[in-house]
């Protein structure tokens, strides 16, 4: 028994011990290319914020989180809010708070925005978001590192720039970006883009970062190779629907799941003699798969 004991203690003991940089380091080695792609652009530390900073403002509620007192117009949507500086005030608990103070081409004088948090502490942060603003720094930076670059885009629910209205588009086609510019609170960033050589211009929303919020970054919509590569055993015929957003009875999962994406849910059916799968997704869309080929949808 002790023997044993001792073995298992040994076996233990030189185990490797794994510490959260390795964990990082094998999470950052699975990742895609288009997941790493980005990741090193992040919003500017406030310590490292200097007058003139410019965010871009994504929506009117913004008038909301300025002091009493302060005169603000009527729509700042659209407009750039403007740091300059930071001011330390007591707070209604006896600490020090902060206030940023903006400039706003539209005001009467200074816009300020109070944080429950002392300057010093403040000054440490790695980021400060300031509620319905986009920073602008960042979305340059997007705009730098995608601009003029071909990507194949991955999802056919465009915008189209002439009446920023909603449009159909396709999947897995080569398109070119022509630059970025600033979203909505959710999502900061419009990538704009043409294909075919197409005059016409479109856009996508698109998010960049580690947070939670960044739903929607680069991989969930981009691809730097043309998929079609990875699947030589698909047709020219088939893969036209599939860049159509298309399905017809015959279709592999793989290749429904190229067309319309992954379901939000799927069952497996239990039957005689056979595998059943139905995949489901938004607007009561479903399909049905008998051993793995496409046999019932709607659409």
């Amino acid at each position: 028994m002790a023997a044993l004991l001792n073995s298992c203690f040994t076996g233990i003991e030189s185990t490797p011990r794994i510490s959260s940089g390795d964990v990082r380091k094998r999470d950052a080695a699975e990742r895609t290319p288009e997941q790493l792609y980005l990741t090193d652009i992040k919003p500017q530390s406030p310590g490292a914020w200097s007058a003139g900073k410019r965010f871009y403002i994504a929506d009117d509620k913004i008038s909301i989180i300025f002091q009493p007192g302060d005169n603000i117009s009527d729509s700042l949507s659209g407009h750039d809010l403007i740091f300059q500086r930071f001011d330390e005030v007591p707070s209604v608990t006896g600490g020090g708070a902060t206030i940023l103070v903006f400039n706003d081409s539209r005001a009467d004088g200074d816009l300020h925005y109070l944080v429950n948090v002392p300057i010093g502490e403040l000054l440490q942060r790695e980021r400060l978001d300031v509620p319905f603003t986009v920073e602008r720094s960042l979305v340059e930076k997007v705009d730098s590192a995608m601009r003029d670059k071909v990507f194949y885009i991955s999802t056919p629910k465009w915008f189209s720039a002439a009446v920023d209205k909603a449009a159909v588009g396709k999947r897995h086609i080569p398109v070119t970006v022509t630059h970025v510019e600033p979203g909505t609170y959710i999502y900061p960033l419009r990538v704009y883009f043409r294909h075919d050589g197409d005059a016409q211009e479109f856009w996508i929303p698109m998010t960049v970062g580690e947070d939670r919020a960044a739903t929607r970054n680069f991989h969930t919509v981009f691809n730097f190779d043309n998929p079609r590569k990875r699947y030589p055993q698909i047709t020219d015929d088939t893969w036209a629907l599939i860049t159509d957003s298309r399905v017809t009875i015959g279709m592999t999962r793989d290749e429904c799941r190229l067309a319309l994406g992954a379901p939000n849910s799927y069952r497996t059916i239990p039957v005689y003699n056979a595998t059943v799968e139905q995949w489901n997704f938004d607007d009561g869309i479903y399909l049905i798969f008998e051993d793995g080929i496409l046999t019932r949808y709607r659409i």
